[in-house]
This record gives C-alpha cells, structure tokens and sequence, in this order.
C-alpha cells in the first residue's frame, strides 16, 4: 500500500497535529450551521387563563404546588407582573389584596431613578390592567403566582423548569451529529498514522525488506531503513561468525585425524581412552558443523512416512545395544526432508537413552497432526528448565559421566529441523517418572485431505 507523496514528506507530528486541527475545525462547522439552520426558540411565555387553570385545580402541567402560612413575597406594583396580577384577580374573583405576582425574571422598574417607591394603582387602573391581561393572545414572561385560601394560608404555584430547554436540545443535537462526522474522520486519519508501523512489523517478522513498502510518514520510512540496515548488518555478523566457527571446526579436524593415526599405535587401556576421547572430539565438532552452517545445508522435503523413520532410526539404536522400543501403527505421512528430520529423532532418542536409561517411541495421529512421542525413565529435569535446554550449548549436567556429555547443541539443532519442517517440539515431565519429548509435524496427504501440499 503506497501513501500519498505529501504524507511521506511529513512527519507523525505534523501529521497530527493536522487531524487535530481538522477536526475541531469540522465540529465548529457543523455546530455553526445547525445554529444557522434551526430558528431562533422563541422565550417561554405563560397566560393569566393558564395560571388561573393551575390556581383552580383544572389543568396540571408540571407546574409546583405548595401552601404557606405567610405571604410568600410582595404584590407587584409595577411592570408586567401588575398586569398579570389584575388579570388574575378579575378570573379568581378575589380581592387585589389577596392575589399576588412575582416574575422569575426580575423586570427593570418603570420608576427607575424617580425618588420614593410606586404607589399601588388605583381601581380604574386596576381594570383596565385585568382588560389588557384577559385580551386574546396577551402573554408573560413566567412569573409564579400566589393566591390566599380560606384558612388563611397561600396557594403558591411555580411554572416548571424542565432541563431539556430547546437550546439545550439544538446544542445536544449539533454535538451528537458532529461526534458522528468526527468519529469516521478521526478512525481514518489513525489508521492513516498506524498503518505503516503495521506494515513494519509484518515486515520485521516475515524477514523481508521493509523499506520497499513500508511507506507512510518520514518517521516510518526512517524506522524501515534503520531495521533493514540492522537486518544487515546483523546478517553479515552471523555469516561472518558462522564462517569463523565452521573454519575452526574443519581445521580441527586434521590434527585429529595425526592423534588418532598415532594413537593406533599404542596398546593397552591408554590407547581405548585416547581413541574415545578422539572420538568424543570428533562427535562435537560434527555437531558444530551441523548447527553453525543451519539454513545453509540443502533443504529437499518430500513426502515421507514417520513412522517408518522412526522405526529405522529405533532398530539402529537396537543394534547398538540400547533399550529403545516402538509404537506405530499404519502410515503416517509428513512432508519433511528425511535425512533432516531423521537427524533430529535421532538426537531427541540419544538424549532419552543417555539421560533416561531406556526410550519409548510412540508414532499416532492427532486431527490433522502427525506426534512422536519419546519416553524415558530418568529423573526429569527441572520445570524452569523443560524450554531452556533447547538454547545452544546448554546442558544441564549433574553427575553425568563424560561418556553422555555432548557440546549442548543435540537439542537446538533437533528443534531447528522440526520448526523448519513446520511443526514443534517441546519437552514435558511425566506424571509418574521420566521425561517425554513430543513432536508434532503437519499431517500430509496426496489431494484434499489436510496437510496437503501442492
């Protein structure tokens, strides 16, 4: 996947720092045209017919009720709330004094900075403010109104205050479509940012050059070219270790090769000693050779029964003397390179017979694995140690003799070929006593079946 030119030419910051900037600026945007598009709310309004409902018990529409033994504020004297207070009176019937009106939102003074305070208006006034307040289509700002009972007490009523006004609705809305507009463009601008550092990792794990398609920001395509650079350098060290150990390894063998000639001209039990140390020596270089060339040696899988491997590789280990058995019924087809992997079952069965006294070899079947399995009837090992052995030269030796000491590689290069094959090998304790060493290889058959290979 390539990127854009002017996205390879910036960096994550800038990158982001324009997403950021992007955004805020499309959430102004829509909050702007749903303010533009939505009319103006008009004001909360009220009428003395719907307050005189209220007071009489014919309409409840929310608004607070409550009774008070005191007047709970002063009458109105002036302004709008004077009118709707006549008004009120003239529907109730009731005398001036005994009706009372206080607006919610305080109202400027139609005395404002004349001396003294406003005198209560007078009984033709008062009629014509109840005329101007009963007449079609006159309205209020809210205001609650209180009107004395009976028994002495008041009868206050409070229009409701609901949470959900229309502005707060218009503003809930344009925040909930600009989120919706928002969400895509930000999921997009991170993928955007992320992606390239997927595809270095992808390429860090497949071994590929990732330089050639990493792409993205310039912060990703420097990342790419410092892991190539790494890569190769990290090449050049293997090869140039592997080069050096395998030179060493092969040099050694012609001094050997005068010991021995001169050792055959001994006698006697110094002369068996040196020829099994000569031997020893020579097992471990072959060892080294086979791990320190690795991937290097020729790779020719093919079709191959395991267990008939396994049932070669348990009659040579007979011949030689050992407690091995084997387990295996019908075919059980992998796909591997045969002198490979018999290497690998032969050094996973060395180590059961040396470490374990005796082998049993197990070959079956599991869904669409083929598993070998090898017991041994020694102490085990530790459970911290089960993986730490399959590091190269590791070994864990106790009171072994020098007879079943090797270089530590047996098991590393035993691991290799089976991964390499595209299965695993892990090493376990059994319940009772005695280690169990367990391969497990992709099943393979002909055509359609699993494991099939084309």
């Amino acid at each position: 996947m390539s990127a854009h030119p002017l996205i390879r030419t910036l960096s994550i910051r800038t990158l982001a720092a324009g997403f950021t900037v992007a955004g805020i600026l499309l959430c102004l945007t829509v909050s702007f045209v749903i303010a533009l598009a939505f009319p103006a709310p008009p004001p909360a309004r009220v009428t003395v017919t719907e307050v005189h409902a209220v007071l009489t018990g014919e309409e409840d529409t929310g608004w607070g009720r409550r009774l008070v033994a005191e007047p709970p504020f002063d009458a109105a004297r002036e302004g709008q709330a004077l009118v709707a207070q006549a008004g009120l009176a003239a529907l109730l019937d009731a005398p001036v004094t005994e009706v009372r009106v206080r607006p919610l939102v305080p109202e400027r003074a139609l005395a404002e900075g004349r001396p003294g305070q406003p005198r209560a208006p007078s009984e033709g006034l008062r009629r014509l403010l109840a005329g101007m307040a009963l007449s079609p289509g006159m309205n209020f700002a809210p205001f609650e109104a209180a009107v004395r009972q009976a028994d002495g007490r008041w009868l206050v009523v409070t229009p409701p205050s609901s949470l959900l006004t229309p502005q707060r609705l218009r503003m809930g809305l344009a925040f909930l479509i600009a989120a919706a507009v928002l969400l895509p463009l930000a999921l997009w601008g991170a993928g955007r940012l992320t992606a390239p550092f997927q595809r270095l990792a992808e390429a860090a794990r497949d071994d590929d050059r990732a330089a050639a398609f990493v792409g993205g920001p310039r912060e990703a395509a420097e990342a790419a070219q410092a892991l190539d650079a790494m890569r190769d350098r990290l090449g050049a060290a293997l090869k140039e270790r592997t080069a050096i150990m395998a030179a060493v390894a092969h040099d050694l063998r012609t001094p050997l090769t005068g010991l021995r000639l001169r050792v055959e001209a001994l006698t006697g039990a110094p002369r068996e000693a040196a020829v099994a140390d000569i031997a020893r020596m020579e097992r471990l270089i072959a060892q080294l050779l086979t791990f320190v060339r690795g991937k290097e040696v020729p790779w020719t899988p093919e079709p191959l029964d395991l267990a008939d491997l396994a049932r070669e590789c348990v009659a040579r280990q007979v011949e030689m003397g050992r407690a091995v058995t084997l387990k295996a019924d019908g075919e059980q087809l992998v796909w591997a390179d045969r002198d490979q992997l018999e290497r690998a079952l032969t050094n996973l069965i060395d180590n059961a017979v040396l470490y374990g006294d005796r082998a049993s070899v197990a070959v079956t079947s599991e869904a669409k694995e083929v598993v070998c399995t090898i017991d041994d009837e020694g102490p085990g090992l530790p459970p911290d140690q089960l993986e730490t052995v399959f590091s190269p030269f590791r070994r864990l030796e106790a009171s072994r003799s020098r007879a079943t000491g090797g270089a530590g590689l047996g098991l590393s290069i035993s691991r290799s070929i089976v991964e390499l094959s595209g299965g695993t090998v892990a090493l376990f304790n059994r319940p009772v006593k005695g280690g169990r060493a367990v391969v497990r290889l992709p099943g393979f058959v002909a055509k359609g079946a699993f494991g099939a290979r084309s």
